[in-house]
Order: structure tokens, then C-alpha cells, then sequence
């Protein structure tokens, strides 16, 4: 992207002074007015850290616009330019864990595991796929979505064409019908014994 250089305001022409001035104030007022309740609504959807950027890079994008003042909604333009953006970094962060899906209740531990762990984590993960297997496919499907690829509630909802409320109600059910039958196989297990 371009760098934005802006022009001390003595080296702009009256007329270029006036609207530069114009221009500054605008968006420092923008700035003061909404800048906590932009952070805030990013923090909905990211870190903080991350909707500090985002924010950071909508007033930048702001500051790209060649008429700024011709916009009578700055605070409507600043708010679906970050929510633009941050729909975008979902989207590369989604796209980065399709490519490689991480099981979040498999969790690795820090130390090398024995081979006995390793046997019982094979047998855990075959279950846990099982147990998946055994359930409807839109449950399976908003799961998998929900607690694997780890998509928020809303993005499981659009990408299914359910409204959230289902898009839970399917996590849950899964989820049940997952324990449930884990702790069969433990009990199974315990009884072998």
C-alpha cells in the first residue's frame, strides 16, 4: 500500500489549509467520540491486540480518502471498514485451520507422551470419531465447524443456513452423545479389569 504523507499545514494553500484543518478535526472527533466503542465492538469478534490493529487500520483507511468531508457518516464508514477488516482476519485464520484441523479435546501434553499414553489417545481419538459418526449429519457438520475448526457461533450459523440458537443446540447434543458414550467405553473398560 502507498505511504500517506501529509503536508504541514504551511505548505498547503489557503483554500488546501482550511479543508486540511477541516479534515484533521474531523477525525480527531472521530477519534475521541468513538474510538473506545470501535475497540469495543472488535473485542466482540477479536483480541485485544488484534482489534487494536484493526482499529489502528481503519483510521488509516480513513486517512486514504482523497474527500473525506463529501462522507456524512464518518462513524457508519469507520465502523463497516473495521468490520470489514475483521471479518477478513477471521476468514485467514479460518482458512489457516481447515488447512490443519486441530482436535480441541485431544489436548498434547508438554512432555513426550509413553507409549501406553499414546496407545490410549489412538483408541480415544477412534472412539471420539466414532461417536461423531454415530451422529446426524448437520450436528456432526455444525460441531466439527464449532469445536474443530473453531468458527464463531455466527460464522457456523451463516455457513449452515440455521440460526444460532440451532447451531448450539447441535453442538450441545453432540457433545453429550460424545461423553456419553466415552464414559461407556470407560466403564466397559473398568469392568475388563
Amino acid at each position: 500500500m502507498p505511504a500517506v504523507t501529509l503536508l504541514p499545514v504551511g505548505d498547503l494553500p489557503q483554500s488546501d489549509q482550511c479543508a486540511e484543518k477541516t479534515r484533521n478535526s474531523a477525525l480527531s472527533l472521530l477519534f475521541v467520540a468513538h474510538n473506545e466503542e470501535l475497540l469495543s465492538f472488535l473485542m466482540t469478534r477479536l483480541s485485544e491486540a488484534e482489534a487494536r490493529e484493526v482499529a489502528q487500520e481503519s483510521y488509516a483507511r480513513l486517512l486514504r480518502l482523497d474527500q473525506l468531508e463529501t462522507l456524512s457518516f464518518l462513524r457508519a464508514y469507520l465502523f463497516k471498514t473495521a468490520s470489514n477488516l475483521s471479518i477478513d482476519r477471521l476468514r485467514h485464520r479460518a482458512t489457516l485451520r481447515i488447512t490443519q484441523p486441530q482436535l480441541g479435546f485431544l489436548h498434547e501434553l508438554a512432555s513426550e507422551p509413553t507409549p501406553e499414553e499414546l496407545t490410549a489417545r489412538e483408541q480415544e481419538a477412534r472412539l471420539a470419531a466414532s461417536c461423531l459418526e454415530e451422529l446426524p449429519e448437520a450436528c456432526r457438520r455444525a460441531f466439527l465447524l464449532y469445536r474443530v475448526y473453531e468458527y464463531s457461533l455466527a460464522e457456523v450459523s451463516h455457513e449452515m443456513g440455521v440460526s444460532e440458537r440451532m447451531i448450539r443446540y447441535y453442538v450441545v447434543q453432540a457433545l453429550s452423545h460424545c461423553r456419553m458414550r466415552l464414559k461407556a467405553s470407560r466403564c466397559e473398560q473398568d469392568a475388563q479389569k
